[in-house]
């Protein structure tokens, strides 16, 4: 088997094109020192395989251990800026404006994703594939799923497990957080 040589080029590549935070390298494989540098900075472990039973001199070993992580900048988004888009309007009753915004997804380097809903009257089906934690900021949030029907009010919280058929619906109009996970909730 031949070696291969990674470059720093090569594991930014696998952070993202591959979007992995792991790269096995082979017993003797070679790693730049401005590679190692490049994992690092990135949080992309490099592990290095179990070396065979032989007499090879391995030029470049690394060590087993994962670097550690780095953590992503804290991000704080300001409420009153953010701006609502049209949103899964065919789902929802005629009549009825649903606008959303996500504000932090897994680009932020969160398991989470959070955003803003709104509604005016009326209602919109959904289907989550995620768990889900709304809190409401104004108005009213009535969350239906078959036969349960709950109402929350401003600073009440709603959770809503994944795998949930629902409705979204509000008597007049509502205004509230959602927190769902995993954080890549719309694909």
């Amino acid at each position: 088997m031949s070696k291969q040589l990674f470059t720093a080029a090569d594991i930014r590549r696998v952070a993202r094109d591959l979007k992995s935070n792991l790269l096995v390298i082979a017993p003797d494989d070679l790693v730049t020192p401005e590679a190692l540098d490049v994992a690092r900075e990135l949080g992309v472990r490099l592990v290095r395989e179990a070396t065979p039973p032989t007499n090879t001199l391995i030029t470049n070993p690394l060590p087993a251990t994962a670097f550690p992580k780095p953590l992503p900048p804290l991000k704080v988004v300001k409420g009153v800026g953010v701006s609502l888009e049209a949103f899964g309007n065919e789902f929802a009753t005629p009549g009825t404006n649903v606008r959303l915004k996500d504000v932090v997804t897994s680009e932020d380097g969160s398991p989470m994703a959070t955003g803003y809903m709104a509604l005016d009257k009326g209602e919109f089906a959904w289907t989550l594939s995620y768990d889900e934690i709304d809190v409401v900021l104004e108005g009213e949030l009535v969350i239906t799923r078959g036969g349960e029907a709950v109402r929350g009010g401003p600073s009440d919280c709603i959770f809503i497990p994944k795998g949930s058929s629902i409705t979204f619906g509000t008597p007049s109009h509502t205004r509230f957080v959602y927190i769902a996970f995993p954080a890549d909730w719309n694909k």
